[in-house]
């Protein structure tokens, strides 16, 4: 059996809240740049901070934060298949994503992307708007930080 509090307790890697941003708007510029696309500026981008939630729900009050990033590419429907495919062959050649779920549906030109970087926790989306024919959302989403200088709270 092993000691669960170990690991709620185990350090979490740090950063600040405007690192993170930054680090967010570079790698999100990064996927439209390996799909091909152009982020957009009808919608977001959408900036989210979230309170870390841990497995049994608990929530600390050290400033532990995790942030989604989320813009959108004004991409025809029928090029965006074509476009996530591009950056799925980039994702994999790296290495270091692992590409958790990916599916084209050709009959209504959709596409969905998700991903994990197995080194450093992040989730990535690439897909299609439903309700916006039009749209290709590029998504990525941050492990749990904790802000440099805060003293970790113990569970």
């Amino acid at each position: 059996m092993s000691d669960t509090s170990a690991d709620l307790n185990k350090p979490l890697p740090r950063k600040s809240r405007d690192a993170s941003l930054t680090w967010a708007k570079q790698y999100v510029a990064a996927m439209a740049h390996h799909a091909g696309v152009t982020i957009g500026d009808r919608f977001g981008p959408f900036t989210s901070f979230e309170d870390c939630v841990g497995a049994g729900d608990e929530v600390a009050d050290d400033g532990r934060y995790t942030l989604t990033y989320t813009v959108y590419a004004d991409v025809r429907r029928e090029e965006q298949i074509p476009a996530v495919r591009k950056l799925r062959a980039v994702l994999k050649a790296q290495g270091d994503m692992d590409v958790s779920g990916y599916e084209e549906r050709p009959g209504e030109q959709q596409v969905i992307l998700d991903g994990t970087h197995t080194k450093e926790h992040f989730s990535l989306i690439a897909d299609s708007v439903r309700k916006t024919p039009d749209l290709l959302r590029l998504s990525v989403s941050t492990p749990c930080f904790l802000p440099p200088g805060a003293a970790q709270q113990k569970f």
